[in-house]
């Protein structure tokens, strides 16, 4: 499979949440191993995940940890192959062992209610919600995708009380007084710390504001936007197929500011919006100022 092929199916996916792309991503450095590989190779690939995905922020970083160390390890005398193996499979179990906290945090905070709202579908949301069995969940169908529906599929067969309402119905849910908190995923954190997420969730957290309840996100840090981040739109016909002649405008993304964000759960714990941006430049901190070195003019002589 080319690269091409290999990034195009991690662009292309509207229905995975980031963290399974991210692994996805990460897998796809073993199939450059299909045939012989060069270290040319591994910084194409490097360079086209960073930018197949601008709103998920956790591929680009992965990307480039994974070509980070396999440059690192060829330098020291490995075999290409041998680099991108060892690589792969070290920062997949990093990042696995960072989701694994996140999932075990979030639970122990969403136990606290009787009953949440959540939007679109978050795998970590997903498999935090699966240690809480007796509480409530009411989950938007999140439009055009219908990834709540997924969300909604998945507890009630592993039988959660479950109730799916349409997009619109959220804040009615949230007024009537039948969520105590909502919790939402994340696709990136940006440098202030303000989040992206599925389009909707906005709406949703001033709901919440509105009427004093909690807007609690479940994010790892992975999600970072150190290389960049950028809103995307999906294809105008994901909203309308019929005759009449008019244009769709179908974005798949949008920013919570801090101000309405209650709190932050993530592998270091419960987090306020200033420990969120001190984590992150602990954990990317070098990362960021290699970037920034980069980037800063040159004194001229």
């Amino acid at each position: 499979m080319s690269i091409a092929d290999l990034v195009r199916e991690i662009r292309e996916d509207s229905v995975s949440g980031a963290s399974q792309l991210t692994i996805r991503a990460a897998a796809s450095f073993l199939k450059l191993l299909e045939k012989p590989v060069s270290i040319k190779d591994v910084r194409r690939l490097v360079k086209a995940l960073s930018e197949a995905r601008p709103s998920m922020p956790s591929i680009a970083n992965m990307a480039h940890m994974i070509g980070s160390m396999i440059e690192k390890e060829v330098s020291a005398g490995k075999s290409v192959g041998e680099a991108i193996e060892n690589a792969v499979r070290r920062c997949i179990n990093e990042y696995q062992s960072s989701l694994r906290s996140v999932v075990r945090n979030a639970s122990e905070m969403i136990r606290r209610y009787r009953s949440i709202l959540t939007h679109s579908y978050s795998s970590t949301v997903a498999s935090a919600l699966e240690n809480c069995r007796d509480i409530s969940v009411y989950i938007t169908e999140s439009r055009p995708g219908y990834e709540g529906r997924r969300l909604a599929e998945r507890l009630a067969a592993r039988g959660h009380d479950v109730t799916l309402i349409v997009d619109a119905a959220a804040s009615y849910v949230i007024d009537q007084g039948l969520v105590d908190a909502v919790v939402l995923g994340c696709d990136a954190i940006l440098d202030d710390g303000s989040i992206a997420n599925k389009i909707g969730s906005k709406m949703i957290a001033l709901s919440a504001m509105d009427a004093g309840v909690p807007v609690n996100i479940v994010t790892d840090l992975w999600k970072a936007a150190i290389y960049g981040f950028g809103l995307e739109r999906h294809p105008e016909e994901e909203v309308y197929v019929g005759e009449a002649k008019l244009r769709c405008l179908n974005p798949y993304f949008e920013i919570l500011q801090p101000r309405l964000i209650t709190g932050y759960i993530t592998e270091k714990g419960a987090l306020k919006v200033d420990e969120v941006i001190g984590e992150i430049k602990l954990t990317w901190g070098e990362v960021i100022e290699r970037r920034r070195e980069k980037t800063r003019p040159r004194p001229t002589r």
